[in-house]
């Protein structure tokens, strides 16, 4: 109901017309800002020096649901097979909204148990992420063929191919990883082909698509409320408060001079757009405070820093905290334009896309799984202007007014219809998630299926469990990594079941 009630609400606001510019590469600032997706933590420009790490290329349908269109492509991938022994499984560490890495073929849990069960690995590269693109640019005519569903087929008929030709052994069990996007990917790849996947560990998948991810500000105010203190909370809920107060007494130059934007906020826009983009980049600077390295002392000296301020006002505090994290700018690119202008490359190779693959990430938000951050809770500091209308209007502007917020919902509903949302129902998947990752509430933190389980490993964030066995992990983070491999061991020794 509150999802409709978002809808009719949102269906009754103008459409906004952006007018054509030029488009400016902000890809520090988008490095910046994406975080309610997480990306497997991989050390930056990893390269491998294991001599059995080898890249390959396969070759698929750009379009597998149109027999008529016979167009391929290439996707990357990285196999290695320093562990395997004639019939072992096949472990697969899923792509997803990220260029491809060798990196947990190399490291952590996963490998770790690759090396007990004898497994071959293999990673992959997402269709239209990295290098592995079905066509020549990013135009939306283009992007209509990235959709998870043919993402899905790249992965069977992939996985197809490893048995038959790489590791020629049709019975191999095969093993999936995934983690935030992927994790869904490894869960559906169950959910669809169990005839070639045997299971799937999940660790902080995003499973369920949700128009309006208000929950995630709830997540986050907790955070600060628990590792920094009650009043940096009420810190910045008075800040918020205060430049919303000023902004709607026509005082916005006021607002626009603290924070030093490059564009001032306009008040008198009927669409308030810049008023909204403005928003959603102070909250979103915060929330990467709060998030960018998992570890709560980083909470605690956000806090800590607001808390010593000896300006005169919260709203000041807010702005010179603002400015030390976007301390590469000249100015604050806040408004609406410029938020669109980081959308507009359609050439693939440019870094907003080839190394944060911004369009694709944003158009599969606008027509498969919402995930919008909004302000829409009552209980959370960041004011109430980031709301769904500025998110709606982003999908508008960047790929066409067909993309209205019928189309939006519609895109997150049939996503949740098709593969069941937070209720899968399959077997011989594992759930793994942090206790502290805003993420997990479009996770599954309870699942009792047979051959499966999920659960909630306290006092970390988001997909640390990746990570090999420590001296430093707590007793929690053993048990769930323990249990882990006793999940995986016990789909590889299932009896197989004749039809």
């Amino acid at each position: 109901m509150v999802h409709k009630l978002v809808l009719v609400a949102v269906l009754a606001l103008a459409a906004v017309t952006v007018a054509e510019k030029k488009p400016i590469s902000v890809a520090s600032l988008v490095d910046k800002i994406l975080n309610a997706n997480p990306m497997p933590n991989i050390p930056v420009g990893y390269k491998s020096e294991n001599s059995r790490t080898t890249g390959h290329l396969f070759r698929t349908r750009v379009d597998h649901f149109n027999p008529q269109k016979r167009d391929t492509f290439q996707f990357e991938y990285f196999s290695n097979d320093q562990y395997y022994r004639p019939g072992g499984p096949i472990f697969i560490v899923v792509g997803g909204n990220f260029p491809v890495s060798p990196y947990f073929l190399e490291h952590g849990h996963f490998h770790d148990i690759a090396f007990y069960e004898n497994a071959w690995m293999f990673t992959n590269e997402h269709r239209f992420y990295g290098n592995s693109m079905p066509t020549e640019d990013l135009s939306v005519e283009n992007l209509r063929y990235l959709t998870v569903e043919q993402t899905m087929v790249d992965l069977a008929e992939w996985i197809f191919h490893l048995r038959q030709n790489v590791v020629r052994d049709q019975n191999a069990r095969v093993i999936l990883l995934g983690t935030g996007y992927s994790g869904a990917i490894a869960t559906w790849m169950r959910q669809r082909y169990p005839h070639l996947v045997e299971g799937a560990w999940v660790s902080s998948g995003q499973i369920e698509a949700r128009f309006n991810f208000k929950e995630y500000a709830e997540e986050v105010g907790e955070l600060i409320r628990d590792y920094g203190s009650n009043e940096c909370y009420s810190q910045i809920w008075r800040a918020f408060r205060t430049a919303e107060n000023l902004i709607d007494a026509g005082l916005g130059s006021t607002v626009s001079e603290l924070f030093n934007t490059c564009e001032p906020i306009v008040t008198d826009d009927i669409t308030m757009l810049d008023v909204e983009t403005f928003f959603w980049h102070v909250k979103t600077a915060l929330q990467r405070g709060v998030l960018d390295e998992q570890d709560t002392d980083t909470t605690n000296e956000l806090c800590e820093r607001l808390n010593n301020s000896t300006e005169a006002t919260d709203l000041q505090t807010i702005a010179n905290w603002v400015h030390e994290f976007y301390d590469f700018l000249d100015c604050m690119p806040f408004d609406f334009d410029a938020a669109i202008d980081a959308h507009q490359y359609v050439d693939p190779k440019v870094p907003e896309n080839a190394v944060y693959g911004l369009r694709q990430r944003t158009y599969q938000l606008c027509t498969e799984f919402g995930w919008f951050l909004t302000a829409d809770s009552h209980d959370q500091p960041f004011g109430y202007r980031v709301s769904m209308y500025f998110f709606l209007n982003v999908c508008r502007a960047v790929y066409g007014d067909w993309l209205n917020s019928q189309v939006v919902y519609d895109g997150v509903h049939l996503t949740n219809m098709h593969f069941g949302g937070q209720n899968p129902r399959i077997s011989n998947v594992f759930f793994t998630n942090g206790g502290l990752d805003p993420v997990r509430d479009v996770s599954i933190t309870e699942y009792y299926l047979a051959g499966s389980g999920a659960t909630v490993i306290p006092g970390y964030f988001g997909s640390e469990d990746l990570h090999s066995i420590s001296g430093y992990n707590s007793p929690e983070m053993l048990e769930a990594k323990h249990t882990v491999h006793a999940f995986i061991e016990s789909w590889l020794w299932e009896p197989i079941v004749p039809i």
